[in-house]
């Protein structure tokens, strides 16, 4: 039986939102090395993660019921940076936890520890996609690092199982808290960030609808390819940054969904990944859904990097399918040259 998939259940009752986390058996020696180098045992330390998730969560009830759009941290629960995200994301997409009593999963991470599944309601977001799951990352003293907006649980285990070996299976697990922080930053206006996974010679590729009007030929400068109701048009980075800064700036809320993520290793270059899912935008200013595409580099293991990113339309204003999933740029439709 593999390691990762022993568990043991350990229920607790907390403040108002009891939690019950499942550990993985075999990973509390790691568990133990990090908890000794932290002057902490592991009941200890999981006790500690117990308590900041309850206090989060009833954070985040109590902020919600009042209606305010300044969420109060304490320095006890998370660290600068995980309350400077929540705060930014509050402002976006403040939420809340209905559910009394949940099971969840201590994993091991590289740089701490990670628990996700937490489900919770945007408030901001239609009822058809407000209810989310949180992933929440812990350092190595149990105090809250991060939280993000994740993949579901099932499509995650799912992911996982394809790793072929421990390498690969800890880019799977950067690749997908990648794609959650990239995600979450979307939803909290996080322009920072999002610079910072780029790299400076990305090649971003977007795809847009429009409706015939007879003057394509004005968009031929720009346009990589078009067929009748899509036009491809090709940023570098400074340019998609300044878009994304105007597209933040016009709209108060921003919802952004995906799903159906795949993930593949490239067949020549180990260190090159190519993440494909679908993602559904939902703001103030427009709603669409459509296909992602990212080329993430590992050639420096400690900063993956984006070096291309495309996005094509799935479906027009009709609810009609515009474009199939072997059309979807893939590894394949770029050269690596090194």
């Amino acid at each position: 039986m593999s390691r990762r998939k022993i568990l043991m259940k350990r229920i607790i009752s907390i403040c108002i939102l009891p939690i019950a986390l499942s550990v993985a058996v075999m990973a509390m020696a790691n568990m133990m090395d990090k908890a000794t180098s932290a002057s902490m045992d592991t009941t200890r330390l999981q006790a500690v993660m117990e308590e900041n998730i309850n206090s989060l969560l009833e954070l985040m009830n109590v902020t919600a019921e009042a209606g305010s759009s300044d969420i109060k941290t304490s320095d006890k629960v998370f660290t600068k940076e995980a309350a400077d995200g929540l705060k930014k994301m509050w402002k976006t997409s403040p939420m809340s936890c209905s559910v009394k009593s949940l099971n969840a999963r201590i994993l091991n991470t590289n740089h701490g520890f990670q628990v996700r599944g937490i489900p919770v309601d945007i408030l901001e977001a239609d009822a058809s996609e407000a209810r989310q799951e949180l992933t929440i990352d812990f350092d190595e003293m149990g105090k809250i690092s991060g939280i993000s907006i994740a993949i579901e649980m099932h499509r995650y285990d799912e992911l996982m199982a394809q790793q072929s070996s421990d390498l690969d299976y800890s880019r799977r697990q950067i690749i997908i808290e990648f794609v959650e922080n990239y995600r979450t930053a979307y939803n909290r206006k996080d322009l920072a960030y999002i610079s910072q996974v780029y790299s400076d010679d990305a090649l971003i590729i977007d795809g847009r609808m429009v409706k015939p009007t007879g003057t394509g030929a004005k968009f031929e400068s720009a346009t990589l390819q078009s067929n009748n109701s899509v036009v491809y048009f090709k940023y570098n980075k400074n340019e998609y940054m300044k878009k994304l800064k105007d597209e933040f700036k016009k709209n108060k809320f921003i919802n952004v969904k995906f799903d159906e993520i795949e993930v593949l290793r490239h067949p020549k270059f180990n260190d090159v990944y190519g993440v494909t899912l679908k993602q559904t935008w939902r703001s103030d200013t427009r709603s669409d859904e459509g296909y992602l595409f990212l080329m993430v580099d590992f050639h420096n293991t400690d900063n993956p990097m984006i070096q291309v990113r495309t996005w094509q339309p799935y479906k027009n204003e009709f609810g009609q399918v515009v474009l199939k999933k072997q059309d979807v740029f893939h590894l394949g439709s770029f050269k690596i040259m090194r």
